[in-house]
């Protein structure tokens, strides 16, 4: 059986390095690659802007999952000798990425980070590091604006 390495990202500027990376390591390991975007749930702006009718939020991440999708399939295009598959959803990015990795039994899961510390990594949380300990696999992370202290 292949190794199957899953890729998330959240397709901001810091991305692509972490596709890279993730790429880099299915090669060496002669794997399959499955990109994952997992678009936020606004929790706290849905609950103060509840004057929006539900389809309206429908719409509104039907066209983000539109947008990344045509992301992801731009990248994919990049790398033709590998196999990539696809995969975008809403919900939280923390527990949907651990769950993603479980049913398509991922061997490694590759993420990145922004970095953030202080009061923004407090009140945000950090992705990457409940992925890190919840994981049942190896994860592989990617730091972003590292720079030297």
């Amino acid at each position: 059986m292949k190794n199957k390495i899953l890729i998330a990202v959240d397709l901001s500027e810091k991305s692509a390095s972490i596709i890279d990376k993730g790429i880099e390591l299915a090669v060496k390991m002669d794997g399959t690659v499955l990109i994952s975007s997992v678009i936020p749930v606004y929790v706290d702006y849905l609950q103060s802007q509840m004057a929006l009718i539900p389809t309206q939020w429908d719409e509104i991440y039907m066209a983000q999952k539109e947008h990344a999708m045509k992301e992801l399939k731009n990248i994919k295009d990049k790398y033709p000798e590998v196999e990539i598959d696809l995969i975008v959803e809403v919900g939280n990015p923390k527990f949907d990425v651990i769950e993603k990795a479980n049913q398509v039994k991922a061997t490694y899961i590759v993420v990145g980070t922004h970095g953030r510390t202080g009061l923004s990594h407090t009140v945000m949380g950090s992705t990457a590091e409940y992925i890190v300990r919840h994981a049942t696999v190896p994860v592989l992370v990617v730091p972003m604006d590292r720079k030297e202290h």
